[in-house]
């Protein structure tokens, strides 16, 4: 048995996960047969990369976004359309995608929190729930398998189905950015390090450690534990992930925003 003492960055960690997500066997066989639907946020660009075989703007890969200190919106302008396959292919029409899949497909949407009990949340600020209240009613009911990318760096230690009670764009008296309620994701297979270090290269990834300094903020630290052939695999992974860059801070002019009457900063609370 041989041990390695590692520490991911928040992007190599998202690489490190999104290779993971695109390696599964059910997003494989969806792939090949049926629909993967990439619903957008920044650890999802990752993986629509993994999966296109393409770089993309991933700053711009998302509407909801934590940047420069605050919850916070992307410039409308850019706002992307997911990312829908059907066979391997794009696939034009997101809701006809929605409508037609079933237990053997493949929805994968990021998160915000993940808790002492391997729970999921999402952040949601649209009245009109966004892509919460656009896909979730349709995936849930249908059973069709979603798989949530989340790394470690986004642990909570108050379970979400507790923390999303205290949260709702209108719940706030003040804040330092935008409001949002806190979603639950029920019967979501959240995919972290440690999880991908299992998909990856068949080895155990304990964390023992987090955060850092001096560019390593959010980090994670892990001793990763496995055989002579499994542990070279894992080697050569985080070889490759590592120096993963930082994505840029992007973010909506507060003067032209459209969420501006649901911020602490756009209503001049804060």
């Amino acid at each position: 048995m041989k041990r390695a003492l590692v520490t991911l960055t928040p992007p190599e960690s998202k690489r490190l996960i999104a290779k993971a997500v695109a390696a599964m066997p059910e997003v494989q066989y969806a792939l090949r047969h049926g629909f993967v639907y990439v619903a957008t946020g920044t650890t999802a660009a990752y993986v629509a990369e993994e999966l296109l075989g393409e770089e993309i703007e991933k700053e711009k890969w998302t509407v909801g976004v934590i940047s420069k200190g605050r919850t916070c919106v992307t410039p409308k302008a850019t706002w992307p359309k997911h990312l829908v396959l059907y066979k391997g292919e794009p696939f034009d029409d997101p809701s006809e995608a929605l409508g037609r899949m079933g237990p053997k497909d493949v929805f994968i949407k990021g998160a915000n929190a993940i808790d002492i009990n391997w729970n999921v949340a999402v952040f949601a600020a649209a009245p009109d729930g966004g892509t919460i209240g656009k896909t979730f009613g349709w995936t849930i009911t249908k059973g069709v398998f979603t798989i949530t990318p989340v790394s470690l760096e986004k642990f909570v230690p108050t379970p979400v189905e507790e923390s999303a009670k205290l949260t709702g764009i209108y719940s706030f008296d003040w804040g330092t950015g935008l409001y949002a309620a806190l979603v639950p994701i029920p019967h979501a297979h959240p995919v972290t390090e440690v999880e991908a270090y299992r998909i990856l290269a068949g080895v155990e990834a304990i964390p023992i450690a987090a955060g850092g300094a001096g560019g390593a903020e959010g980090s994670v630290t892990l001793v990763l534990e496995g055989e002579d052939g499994a542990m070279e695999k894992a080697r050569e992974i985080t070889k490759s992930i590592k120096g993963e860059p930082y994505l840029r801070p992007y973010t909506e002019d507060c003067s032209i925003c459209p969420f501006a009457n649901i911020c602490g900063l756009g209503t001049g609370a804060f």
